[in-house]
This record gives C-alpha cells, sequence and structure tokens, in this order.
C-alpha cells in the first residue's frame, strides 16, 4: 500500500469517527483509536479541513463534524445490498403522497450509487414522484422539524389533534422522527412543554414549525426506541402493560402465523385447527384497526374492553347491511 493510499484510507476513517461522535472527540481519543500519533491526527484534521472541505468544529479540546455535512467516502453497494435499498425506496414510493425534492435528490443520488442494474429502477422512482403534485407547505415542516432534531433546538410547532377544531401550540424538543408502520404517516415524538411529557405528533397534522434559540439535552435514543418497539405500531409511547388474547379461525390461521407480528408475541395452534394468539402491548391505540380487519376470522378472548369494542364494532356494521 503507498503512503498515498493509507493516507488516504487514514483521512476517510477519522471523518467516519467523527461522523459517529456527535459529541466530537478529542485528538488523544483519535490517535488512540486509529493507533496513530497524536502529531499525524492533527495534520490529517487540518487536512479534512482545509483540502477536503470536512466542516470541523472545534469546541474546547474536541473536534466534532457540522451537522448536516455530507460524508467524503464514496458508497458502494453490492448487487444484494442494492435490492435491500431498492426494496426499501419502493416502500417510500408506494407512500409518498406529494413530491418531496428531498426525497427526490436522495433516489437520484441512490440510483447513481447502486449497480446499473438496480440503480435504473431507483431512478424511474425518483422520476415517477417529481410527476406527483407538490406538497411545499408539508416538506417546510418537516425539513424545519429535522434542522431542530439535527441541532436538538426547541421549536414552537402550531397543530391540530384529531378531535380538536381549533390548532393548539406547544414548544416542542423534538427527540425522534419516525414513520408509522405502514409507512402512510411521519411522526415526530418529543418533549412537549405544555404537555410536561413526551408526545407524539402526526407531522400532517402540524401546520407550522418556528425554531427558539433554546437548546436541549437528547435522551437515551436506545431506551426511546426500544419504548416504542413495544407498541403495536412503532407510534405510540405508553408505560401500561395489556395483554391480549385471540383466537384466529383455521381458515386464517397459516396466514396470522407465517408473520411475527410482534416481539411479544406467543401462537399455540388448537386441535381444530384454530390459532391462539397472545401478545403484550401498552397501548391497544394501533392494535383494534388490525383485529377488525380480520372481520368475524378472529375472536376477542381478553381483555374486557377490547372484546366489547370489536363486538360493538360488528353489530354496527352489520345493522347497515340488514
Amino acid at each position: 500500500m503507498t503512503e498515498q493510499t493509507r493516507r488516504a484510507s487514514r483521512l476517510v476513517e477519522l471523518e467516519s469517527r467523527l461522523r459517529r461522535a456527535p459529541q466530537g472527540l478529542t485528538v488523544r481519543q483519535l490517535a488512540e483509536s486509529t493507533k496513530y500519533s497524536p502529531r499525524t491526527i492533527q495534520r490529517d484534521l487540518a487536512v479534512l479541513e482545509s483540502e477536503l472541505g470536512v466542516p470541523l468544529d472545534p469546541v474546547g479540546r474536541r473536534y466534532r463534524l457540522m451537522p448536516g455535512s455530507s460524508p467524503i467516502g464514496a458508497v458502494r453497494f453490492t448487487l444484494h445490498e442494492a435490492r435491500a435499498v431498492y426494496l426499501a425506496t419502493r416502500l417510500i414510493l408506494r407512500h409518498a403522497d406529494h413530491r418531496d425534492p428531498d426525497t427526490v435528490g436522495a433516489l437520484e443520488k441512490l440510483a447513481n450509487a447502486l449497480p446499473p442494474a438496480i440503480g435504473v429502477h431507483v431512478a424511474a422512482d425518483a422520476a415517477g414522484l417529481t410527476r406527483r403534485e407538490t406538497g411545499d407547505a408539508q416538506v417546510r415542516v418537516l425539513r424545519r422539524l429535522t434542522d431542530a432534531w439535527a441541532e436538538s433546538r426547541t421549536v414552537t410547532i402550531t397543530y391540530r389533534s384529531q378531535n380538536a377544531k381549533r390548532d393548539k401550540q406547544t414548544d416542542l424538543d423534538p427527540y425522534l422522527l419516525e414513520p408509522s408502520a405502514t409507512g402512510a404517516a411521519i411522526y415526530v415524538f418529543g418533549y412537549s412543554h405544555a404537555h410536561q411529557s413526551i408526545r407524539t405528533f402526526k407531522v400532517d397534522r402540524i401546520s407550522a414549525v418556528e425554531p427558539l434559540d433554546a437548546h436541549f439535552t437528547q435522551p437515551d435514543r436506545v431506551d426511546l426506541r426500544s419504548r416504542l418497539a413495544q407498541s403495536w405500531g412503532g407510534a405510540v409511547l405508553a408505560d401500561e402493560e395489556v395483554d391480549v388474547v385471540l383466537e384466529f379461525a383455521a381458515g386464517v390461521a397459516e396466514r396470522v402465523a407465517e408473520t411475527v407480528w410482534h416481539s411479544s408475541q406467543r401462537l399455540t395452534r388448537l386441535d381444530d385447527g384454530r390459532l391462539r394468539f397472545e401478545v403484550r402491548l401498552p397501548s391497544l391505540l394501533e392494535f383494534v384497526p388490525w383485529v377488525r380487519s380480520w372481520g368475524h376470522a378472529v375472536h376477542v378472548l381478553a381483555p374486557t374492553d377490547l372484546r366489547d369494542e370489536i363486538a360493538a364494532s360488528h353489530r354496527a356494521a352489520a345493522a347497515q347491511y340488514a
């Protein structure tokens, strides 16, 4: 390996390590992790900033990357990695109800980075997205939320709740942006100053976002994602635990059994071909529509509140066709 190749590899590694440490790293920490001398690291940091245009932000003895900076290393995908990326882009396209220039730009860049056999399909998806109606207001809201999320900045949001007739406002510390389980909606999770608790807001219902001068400390993202993963659709934060017991008819048992719907699910095959489905959830908000979707092929055994709600729903539906 030539000295130029070693230096290039070292620069890419340094930039990658800084990107994974948003709080920044000292020269000594970089030297210890890369096994190079502090003097070499200092020279490389100067090259990253002066010759490669990497925006470094020295804070005390630490160096960190400015938020929003692009990586310097080219991304290369194997054919099978490209297939995984392609399937993800198909989900984006399926649920995008308006033209988002940021999504279009990302897809176009991905198309150029993927093997041509798959890149051509991603390029076609990007072109298809450009033909959809504009959604400038939602793009503006999402961009401001993204900026605040990346900068740990508090914002004031104007929003409407599902049943409210008037818009409301709250100062929000945006902790996390997440899509719904189906991909049809985007949610922002964060600390609402008006509610004095962590709340979930559907981005489609936010009409304005105004950044404030205040900043906040990000919580443990692993813990937050773990709590979200306990909910049925990944979009509800709750501290309760509800044990649900369902029984599916023999005709749909195989269809239910072939999918892992939730990490806590337990399946029991019954002698007559039916399937018992048990799951523990922090909230039933996202779960009820899923149960309804199985119609008469599912029987709710517990909890009683869910059983009564599904029964009432089926009676009301049947009355419409009486």
